[in-house]
Parts: C-alpha cells; sequence; structure tokens
C-alpha cells in the first residue's frame, strides 16, 4: 500500500482549492475555453503549489502539478462541449482526477531524486500544515461542495432551479446560506463538538418542516439542497480532521 507525503499532499490540496475555487472567478470559469484564460489559470495553478511547497529550488513538482492540471481541465472541456459529459458528473471526475494527481505526486520518494527542503520544515512544520489544511478543508467544504452542489440539484430536480430560485427571491441567498452551515458544520467537527452538529440539523429541519406548504417543486429544491449541503459539509469536514498531522 503506498504511503503519502502529508508534507507534499498538503500543500498541493491547498494550491489546488485556493486556485480552483478562491483565485477563479465565475466569468474565469465560463471563458476557460479562450486560451489566455485558461493559460492563466493553469500559470496561476503552479505558481501557488510553488510558494506553498515552500521548497524554492523544486520546479519539477509543480511542472508536473500544472501541466496535468492543465490537460485534465482541457479534457474537461471537451467532453462537456461535445455532450459526453453532463457539468455534475464532469465537475466530479475533474476533481477526482486532480485528486488522484497529487495522491501520485505525494507517493513518489522524492528524495531519491532531489531532496526536498521546504523553508518550512525546520521552523514548525505541524502549525503550517495544520493551517494549510484547515485552509484547504473549509474551501473544499464552502465553495467546493457549494459549486458542486449547484451543478448536481438541476440535474436531480430536471428543472431550472436558477429560475425557481429567482421566483422565490433568493437567487444569492441559498448560495451564503449554504456557506454559512457548512462552515458551522466544518467548526463544530474540527472543535470535536457533535452534538452541535446535531443540533445545527435539527434546527435546520423544524424550520424546513415549517415550509412544507409551499409548492411541490420548492420544496423538493430546498430539502434536497438542504440534505446534499450537510452530506457533504459533513463529509468534508471528517476528511478534513482524519489528514491533521
Amino acid at each position: 500500500m503506498p504511503t503519502f507525503d502529508l508534507g507534499l499532499l498538503i500543500p498541493l490540496l491547498a494550491a489546488h482549492f485556493v486556485t480552483d475555487f478562491v483565485l477563479q472567478s465565475d466569468r474565469q470559469v465560463a471563458n476557460k475555453g479562450r486560451p489566455g484564460v485558461f493559460l492563466l489559470h493553469i500559470l496561476i495553478t503552479g505558481v501557488c503549489a510553488y510558494l506553498l511547497i515552500g521548497d524554492f529550488q523544486e520546479w519539477r513538482i509543480p511542472l508536473l502539478l500544472a501541466a496535468s492540471h492543465g490537460l485534465i481541465d482541457l479534457l474537461k472541456l471537451r467532453l462537456v462541449s461535445s455532450g459526453s459529459l453532463k457539468e455534475p458528473t464532469a465537475f466530479a471526475a475533474d476533481q477526482l482526477a486532480h485528486l488522484l494527481v497529487m495522491l501520485s505526486l505525494s507517493a513518489i520518494d522524492w528524495n531519491r531524486v532531489g531532496l526536498l527542503e521546504p523553508w518550512w520544515q525546520d521552523r514548525n512544520p505541524a502549525s503550517y500544515l495544520t493551517a494549510l489544511l484547515y485552509l484547504a478543508g473549509l474551501i473544499a467544504t464552502t465553495q467546493g461542495a457549494g459549486l458542486y452542489i449547484a451543478k448536481l440539484l438541476p440535474a436531480l430536480l430536471d428543472t431550472d432551479t436558477g429560475k425557481l430560485s429567482s421566483e422565490t427571491g433568493f437567487a444569492r441567498a441559498g448560495r451564503y446560506i449554504g456557506y454559512l452551515e457548512r462552515l458551522l458544520l466544518f467548526i463544530f467537527v474540527m472543535a470535536d463538538q457533535l452534538p452541535a452538529v446535531g443540533f445545527l440539523i435539527a434546527a435546520k429541519s423544524i424550520f424546513r418542516f415549517q415550509k412544507a406548504q409551499e409548492e411541490r417543486k420548492q420544496t423538493e429544491y430546498v430539502l434536497l439542497g438542504t440534505l446534499l449541503s450537510f452530506t457533504a459539509g459533513i463529509a468534508l469536514s471528517f476528511a478534513t480532521r482524519a489528514l491533521l498531522p
């Protein structure tokens, strides 16, 4: 069974989530088919990985990460534009492929081909890696999960959820509510306050039950979105906790 170097895996995860979900706007995603926008995203991916890895003599790993990231994104664009994959499947496959690349890179014994000497190694490596892991987990739990849910809901409900949201007056509010509830889930799991997680789920369930008399599609949209949000938030929070150094 391969062993993974957390000192490399965690910076790569942080670089990936920062690049894909923080430093990439909705407009950039929509125009990713343009060469300039696409190349800028790949460049930012490599630079962010280079900075977070912290070994400024090591350029091979950021280069491999950026090149693989570009190939995966290019393949995703082709498959979506040709209709071979729908957006939710393409998003999940894209993120899984990026994760497999990062796991593969962190499973390589880089000391055999050149010693990794990040600047943080002789200072406080546990604190540095913990901070990066919290950052990566927080972004994945809030923004990453939110983007996936936004793509998945229309496919599951077979309806235009954007129109549904605008008709009921919470086109953006639903997104921010999802961010906040998953942020609270993340904080509670990290603080080992599991009873608070149960309280949050119960409180929101009671609120949603009061809305059960709404139009059926609206009710399905809210309930399914809530369940997906809680499931993703809990799963990603525990995954982050499992990786803590």
